[in-house]
């Protein structure tokens, strides 16, 4: 290298160096904020509609609030030590259920402000909710929402002729203000939508199908791009303000997403979509700012519940339209209605909550500023929570769990929920049932729970936890080694021979990796199978599964609320949390009867009908119960074990220094 390179590319050298020393020093400058815990990875996402595990609920159980929020009830559990929880008073200081529990009018506090003193309104819920539901935004708990009359269809897309429907142009607002029709380039956003009109689907128009191949990704592409081919005629409703006059049609117009679909003329006008009109038909009234009025298919028990449940929270729509998804939920850029604000995000460290001074209940947050630290390592987290930089850790060594079960700053409790492994029933050999059912028998849950977890964990053979009242599981399929040789021998592959290699997925931990590699072993010893193991950090491992591209895919899954339907409806048909590529017709049909049934007996029993089907058909395979685990420095108050996990940081106080 020549001299003049190599001093060149020293003082670039020291430049970079400098840089980041002057970086380093403006973080670690940052004033620690006066609680911090273990939040894992970095959550993928703040949008309560787009998020989906532990890492962003806890940022959003602190940083929105729904009609509702769980709140301690009555006194801890003798045995357990469980602390009750049951919805209480939110953005709705109060409500009412009519008899037949089909109807739920909610009242809303006249003070409750977004984050930018912007008044929250009924109307709020109702553009929210819609979001929530709307196909393009992708929401993985749109179900929790089905029992509103229409929300399925309009979540789904599905319309027939003679339904009401609502038709969305093709000139979506960019954020800049540009539209799509102006430019020629599509937005992608869902909302801000574009000029909706309403009326009634009279006729649909389709091209011949395309011809099947043998690639199954490609005959996917192609039905989508074919029924984006599909032209609609609508007979166009006259309207009343924001009311639709159903009744009085104005003209009938043509409609294509497809500019240049085959069916398309001079006359079609190109449109995002056609749905069900569902924020139209009733399901929701707003009769004042202050009143929201929510009818139901079903007489739903544990509906409350729901709206104590981050999918269910209300965005902010004038946040949101003026920049846009996922502009709007940088710290910059974020509005929010909960008890904290998000006022930093630092990739690959932490998300800083700082108090909102404009909560309803704001004089009762005594903590200032917390900080969720993005920190996987079991072993990292013990160290900074020994070192006093994290109050509570939410994942503890494994390979400690016994000593640290003896201290006094250590909670173990049974949870509601459930360790598991989901399986792509489209993949061979694992679309085979008596494959599915051989791995699960050949799976010591026992050395799991003794020898690698550690804390108390329960093994699994059914799906539902125990504990829930008035619900039994039916039995599961217990551990028996001759009895999965003799599926697999029956499946094709006597000793296991000529079965494929599996490949099971996790997201990036350590007790996860334990867990695979203890269960690797297992099955090689017992079954001769193979398995390969494939670690994925959060935001990746999420995507895979949701794509359901892998062979078995760890999974876990806590209630959402003590009923044992929020683990069974997981796995109806194309439920956007089945990731497995399972249906049964059966399970279906029981999971709608139940939904419908108002007595809470039979109700119970068809849900323990539809559980036993999902064991024979095995689509995952059930590992553990979990038991709640964490560590919380004793001079924090307010905390306590829920069968939920749950813990409001609005209800933490730390005691003064003596």
């Amino acid at each position: 290298m020549p001299l003049e390179l190599r001093r060149a590319f020293v003082i670039v050298a020291l430049v970079v160096i400098a840089f980041a020393v002057v970086w380093a020093t403006r973080f670690d400058a940052m004033p620690p904020a006066q609680f911090s815990f273990q939040n894992g990875t970095d959550p993928k996402t703040l949008d309560p509609h787009r998020a989906t595990g532990s890492p962003e609920s806890r940022i959003l159980f602190g940083s929105f609030s729904g009609l509702l929020q769980m709140l301690p009830a009555g006194d801890p559990d003798p045995d357990s030590g469980l602390q009750p929880m049951s919805p209480g008073p939110a953005v709705a200081e109060s409500y009412d259920v009519s008899d037949d529990k089909l109807t739920y009018t909610f009242h809303l506090r006249d003070d409750a402000v977004w984050s930018d003193g912007v008044p929250i309104t009924s109307a709020d819920f109702v553009w929210s909710w819609t979001r929530m539901l709307h196909p393009g935004t992708a929401c993985e708990y749109n179900f929790q929402l089905f029992s509103l009359p229409h929300a399925e269809a309009f979540s789904n897309g599905v319309v027939e002729i003679g339904d009401k429907v609502e038709v969305e142009l093709w000139d979506r607002p960019f954020p800049d203000g540009r539209r799509e029709d102006e430019v020629g380039e599509a937005n992608i956003q869902n909302f801000p939508r574009g000029t909706m009109l309403y009326g009634q689907l009279k006729e649909i128009r389709k091209p011949p199908e395309p011809p099947k191949t043998d690639d199954e990704d490609a005959n996917t592409d192609a039905m989508g791009r074919w029924q984006e081919q599909w032209l609609y005629v609508v007979d166009i409703a006259a309207m009343d303000g924001e009311d639709v006059l159903w009744d009085e049609t104005t003209e009938t117009r043509t409609f294509c997403a497809d500019p240049v679909s085959p069916l398309a003329d001079g006359d079609t006008e190109r449109i995002h979509n056609v749905l069900i009109a569902f924020d139209k038909l009733g399901a929701m009234e707003t009769p004042d700012d202050h009143t929201l009025i929510v009818h139901l298919d079903d007489p739903l028990p544990y509906f409350p519940s729901l709206t104590a449940y981050y999918p269910l929270f209300p965005v902010p729509r004038h946040c949101i339209e003026k920049h846009g998804m996922p502009m709007w939920t940088k710290p910059a850029n974020i509005v929010s209605n909960g008890p904290y604000l998000v006022g930093l995000r630092r990739l690959r460290d932490r998300v800083r909550l700082v108090k909102n001074p404009k909560w309803f209940d704001a004089d009762s947050v005594a903590i200032d500023t917390i900080d969720a630290l993005s920190t996987e390592g079991q072993n990292t987290a013990l160290n900074m929570y020994e070192t006093g930089q994290l109050d509570w850790i939410t994942d503890p060594p494994t390979a400690l769990m016994e000593t640290l079960r003896q201290r006094d700053d250590f909670y173990s409790a049974p949870m509601l929920s459930l360790y598991f492994y989901r399986i792509n029933t489209n993949r061979k050999p694992l679309d085979d049932p008596r494959i599915r059912r051989a791995i699960s028998m050949a799976i010591d849950r026992e050395q799991i729970v003794d020898q690698v977890t550690k804390a108390g964990q329960v093994p699994a053979f059914s799906l539902v936890p125990p504990g829930i009242a008035g619900y039994q599981s039916p039995p599961g399929m217990k551990p028996n080694i001759a009895e999965a040789k003799k599926l697999l021998a029956e499946a094709g592959y006597p000793g296991g021979r000529g079965i494929p290699k599996v490949t099971i997925l996790y997201n990036t931990s350590e007790g996860h990796r334990a867990i695979a590699e203890v269960i690797q072993q297992q099955l090689q010893n017992s079954l001769n199978i193979k398995l390969e193991l494939q670690n994925m950090e959060w935001g990746s491992f999420l995507d895979k599964t949701n794509q359901i591209d892998y062979d078995i895919a760890r999974g876990g899954w806590i209630a959402d609320y003590a009923d044992p339907n929020t683990f069974l409806d997981l796995w109806v048909t194309g439920g956007p949390q089945n990731s497995t590529g399972w249906s049964n017709t059966e399970f279906d049909g029981l999971i709608r009867q139940a939904a419908a049934e108002s007595d809470a007996s039979t109700r119970m029993k068809m849900l323990a009908e539809a559980e036993s089907i999902w064991i024979e058909e095995m689509p995952v395979i059930p590992l553990y119960f979990y038991v709640g685990v964490n560590m919380v420095k004793p001079r924090v108050e307010g905390f306590f074990s829920s069968p939920q996990d749950i813990h409001p940081l609005q209800l933490l106080r730390l005691k003064e220094k003596p």
